[in-house]
């Protein structure tokens, strides 16, 4: 008996993930037709970097360790930098903790279905972008938040494909980015596509089996998001500093150290939060902490708008 490998190049396996990433936006945009898609995502290798995993009393989603190389882009938005335009080489995270669930699986005339609690989606570019282009850390693609309203978001499917969809009004869908504003928005969804489900599709106890998949997605809204534009105007900077297993750090100090050399200090509330105010927009700050017990890693910031999610974890 012969058995025969093949090789696949990055150009053959991104034209096959566009392939089932055009029929994922067709059925999307037909039954979302009032929203436009404005991103997309294909995994680099199609290898199974999705997990879902059955903890007999819960179950979660997650990525790999490091998250899934993907190749992302920006669609259908006007003005967007030349830098952001076409595919870009990122990594997609799905943590444990922010999809994490107790709500059982059902059978639906043969469809599968697992209802989730919550969910986050992160795509950060491996590279940042030239200051001046985004804002924080000029990372962030694209974060999306789903939590439930009138239903629970759910992965439905059967045998070895399944799909996870969010959308408003049903759900919370909340988009964030360095790169785009989304306060215009009023309809936002989202899609991921899941295939070569291993094993096939099951219902062991009160979740679906345990399996891994390889995964495409998109991301839409009404109407599309704009571009980040900077602005001159001061603006505040704030977040949490954490202990290393997670919990808020108190009268911790943090510092921000703005271009010129001016020093700002902040003490952590109790629950481990600090903030600034009145900070000079334009300019790349840096930001660390002073703690007799962990270590902290600093941050340099290209400061352009107000921020409000730059957390410390710390380090024994």
């Amino acid at each position: 008996m012969k058995f025969f490998s093949f090789r696949f190049t990055r150009a053959q396996i991104l034209a096959t993930n566009l392939i089932f990433g055009f029929l994922l936006f067709a059925s999307f945009l037909t039954v979302n037709a009032q929203t436009t898609t404005f991103a997309q995502f294909l995994e680099n290798n199609g290898s199974q970097d999705f997990v879902f995993t059955n903890n007999g009393s819960s179950a979660n989603f997650a990525t790999i360790v490091n998250g899934s190389s993907v190749s992302f882009r920006y669609q259908n938005i006007a003005g967007l930098d030349s830098s952001l335009q076409g595919f870009q080489d990122a990594h997609l995270t799905i943590s444990p903790v922010d999809s994490n669930t107790t709500i059982p699986a059902f059978d639906n005339s043969g469809t599968l279905t697992q209802p989730f609690q919550a969910f986050k989606v992160q795509i950060i570019r491996d590279l940042p972008t030239a200051p001046g282009v985004g804002t924080g850390t000029r990372r962030n693609l694209l974060t999306a938040v789903i939590q439930p309203i009138v239903d629970a978001p759910d992965l439905a499917g059967s045998g070895n494909s399944a799909t996870f969809q969010a959308t408003t009004p049903d759900h919370i869908v909340t988009f964030s980015s360095d790169f785009l504003v989304f306060a215009a928005t009023t309809s936002r969804n989202m899609a991921l596509s899941f295939s070569s489900v291993t094993p096939t599709l099951a219902i062991n106890g009160n979740f679906l089996q345990s399996f891994t998949a390889a995964a495409t997605g998109t991301f839409a809204s009404n109407p599309p998001p704009t571009p980040y534009i900077p602005t001159a105007a001061p603006v505040s900077v704030g977040g949490r500093v954490l202990t290393s297993d997670g919990r808020g750090l108190r009268n911790a100090q943090v510092l921000l150290v703005e271009a010129d050399g001016t020093v700002h200090r902040a003490m952590t509330s109790s629950f481990g939060y600090y903030h600034f105010e009145g900070i000079s927009s334009g300019q790349n700050v840096t930001l660390s902490v002073v703690s007799k017990r962990y270590s902290y890693n600093p941050m340099v910031i290209a400061l352009d708008d107000s921020l409000g999610d730059l957390d410390f974890y710390g380090n024994e």
